[in-house]
């Protein structure tokens, strides 16, 4: 890995990696991988950004610095400073074709990381604002042009649809389910995911509305959780919203009790190493919880969460994983794992 872009304790320096590793850290053996957690618009490049930007005459908030807000290669002071480049990211595109161009630039990424199939994410009611398009429209839009991308790399991709916590988040799940039933239920669309700051509140039905999603569409559930140490919200993604997989879920490798439930239900956390150092949910003075997954058996997925943030890849985590302890063989099968846990059907 670079040491010049990041240089995080625990993960780099001498990972004590096998002839079989490329010199930049990689696997040079692992031919195919899978991507269950990237967030669509944390991977699109700075440069398509910056085209995008000047196409659509979009005013920077006034407190924000392009170079220094929106690429993150040092720790934040907590995961609100790291989600700070979304007042941003979320300020385009107005237009259709910056929508094609974006996604296309996104996958691009992932096809040159060897990734074969990806569950990208999006929370798509911005998108409706933006471009003064129903959620439906929208919805309806953003399957497209990330399907039209995927055809072109020869990438197979399903789509999660997200919500963000607050008060809202209630109802915006409802009128995303409303526009995904007004489509008539598309195939592209393969499951739900809870995000955004775990500190913030959202409304007592929620869960109840997320196992309803699960249980009428079979749609996969999948939330944010334990990302800034709160173990509790693990507890609650599992018991409560019926949660198959916890993104990131750091904070549960110090409850053996959740680490044994985790395992017990086969529910696989979806690991993003750098991000994890990055948003400080694994403080620089501390180990990865990943040996304490592996150690209880709990299934887990090396993922990248937002590349473009990172000025990084799925190779590059996978390279970061390694660092943490893990093997080469390790990640020769993580292709095999994320099929297993994946959202989408027939993988082959």
């Amino acid at each position: 890995m670079n040491q010049r872009q990041l240089d995080l304790p625990c993960m780099l320096g001498d990972v004590g990696l096998s002839e079989e590793a490329g010199e930049d850290g990689t696997d040079t053996d692992v031919t195919n991988r899978g991507e269950l957690h990237v967030h669509l618009n944390g991977a699109i490049p700075a440069a398509t950004i910056r085209e995008i930007l000047i196409d659509e005459a979009t005013a920077l908030p006034a407190d924000f610095q392009f170079e220094r807000d929106l690429v993150r290669t040092e720790p934040c002071q907590s995961l609100a400073e790291y989600l700070t480049a979304w007042q941003f990211l979320r300020l385009f595109p107005r237009k259709r074709e910056n929508l094609d161009r974006l996604t296309l630039a996104a996958v691009a990424g992932l096809a040159e990381n060897k990734v074969s199939f990806v569950e990208l994410r999006s929370s798509v009611l911005y998108l409706a604002a933006l471009q003064k398009c129903s959620p439906a429209q929208a919805l309806e839009r953003l399957i497209e042009s990330t399907g039209e991308a995927a055809q072109r790399h020869g990438i197979r991709r399903g789509l999660i649809v997200t919500v963000t916590r607050g008060d809202y988040s209630a109802v915006n799940l409802s009128t995303l389910l409303q526009a995904y039933q007004d489509l008539g239920e598309p195939k592209d669309v393969i499951g739900l995911d809870l995000a955004g700051d775990e500190e913030m509140a959202y409304p007592a039905e929620l869960p109840s509305l997320f196992r309803e999603a699960k249980d009428r569409f079979g749609l996969g559930i999948t939330i944010h959780a334990g990302e800034t140490g709160r173990v509790e919200n693990v507890w609650s993604a599992v018991e409560h919203f019926g949660a198959d997989r916890i993104g990131h879920g750091t904070a549960a490798g110090k409850d053996p009790e959740l680490l044994e439930l985790l395992s017990a239900r086969g529910i696989c956390v979806e690991v993003c190493p750098i991000s994890n150092r990055l948003t400080g949910a694994v403080p620089t003075d501390e180990a990865h919880p990943l040996q304490q997954f592996r150690r209880y058996g709990v299934p887990f997925v090396i993922c990248s969460d937002n590349p473009a943030i990172h000025d990084r890849g799925l190779a590059d985590d996978q390279a970061a994983a390694m660092a943490e302890g893990l093997s080469i063989g390790d990640m020769q099968q993580q292709y095999e794992v994320a099929k297993r846990y994946s959202f989408m059907k027939d993988l082959n």
